[in-house]
């Protein structure tokens, strides 16, 4: 029962918006209980390289769907950014079993790309 309530908090193929710190911990804990990777993407709507890598970002949580996307805009959901220390964006963490496993930051297509296949492609 409890792995049926932690799939329905996550989104197949979708990029998951996280407005809170309770939300953020809501769905790595869903990704956690479900084996998932977890990926966090940190962003900002003022960031050109984010708008850069956004659509590729939402084009790979479509190809890697027993993965989970999330976006955070830093400006909106200033307490997950904080706990994160983020300091510059885009940044990306990989999310293993509630244990940061991988990061990058920078919009690099290429770089991400292969991360992702390189983490999501073990799930």
């Amino acid at each position: 029962m409890q792995e049926r309530d932690a799939l329905s908090a996550l989104k197949d193929g979708e990029v998951i918006g996280i407005h809170s710190a309770k939300e953020l911990e809501t769905k790595l804990n869903a990704a956690s209980r479900t084996l998932r990777l977890a990926i966090l993407y940190f962003t900002a709507t003022w960031c050109g390289p984010c708008r850069f890598i956004s659509p590729l970002y939402t084009t790979l949580a479509g190809q890697y769907p027993k993965a989970v996307f999330l976006k955070v805009d830093i400006d909106e959901a200033r307490d997950v950014a904080a706990n994160w220390n983020i300091s510059s964006v885009p940044a990306f963490f990989f999310v293993r079993n509630g244990k940061e496993v991988d990061k990058m930051v920078g919009a690099d297509k290429t770089a991400l790309e292969s991360k992702i296949a390189q983490h999501a492609g073990s799930t």
